[in-house]
């Protein structure tokens, strides 16, 4: 039981970690942590017995909110990222069109695309 009650900690300490807003500097320590984080939980998860007997109803109920918590908090930072990273490439896209609006031929000739 002693697995149980450190695995929903540790649950709980992610979900809280999780709340906190994506930073903008530091990202990568933060997506670090939370890898730590889950590796650590899969650790505890690996230790649990059968639970399906073992605990009674109000913690399987408690265990069931948190990981529908993490899951919306963990599809709420990727969507977030994935956002910002279609920004990074549109701004990419626009600084090569601005700085280099025609393409640079070789010899200086236009070619035409047209056929």
């Amino acid at each position: 039981m002693e697995h149980v009650i450190d695995f929903i900690k540790l649950t709980k300490k992610l979900a809280d970690f999780l709340e906190t807003n994506l930073p903008n500097e530091g990202r990568e320590e933060y997506i670090q942590s939370i890898h730590d984080l889950l590796d650590e939980r899969e650790i505890l998860l690996k230790k649990l017995p059968d639970l399906s007997n073992v605990i009674d109803e109000n913690v399987k109920g408690e265990l069931i909110q948190l990981e529908n918590k993490l899951k919306g908090l963990m599809i709420k930072h990727k969507s977030t990222i994935k956002k910002d990273l279609q920004v990074l490439q549109l701004k990419k896209k626009k600084t090569n069109n601005y700085s280099n609006p025609y393409g640079v031929s070789a010899d200086g000739m236009f070619l035409d695309k047209r056929k």
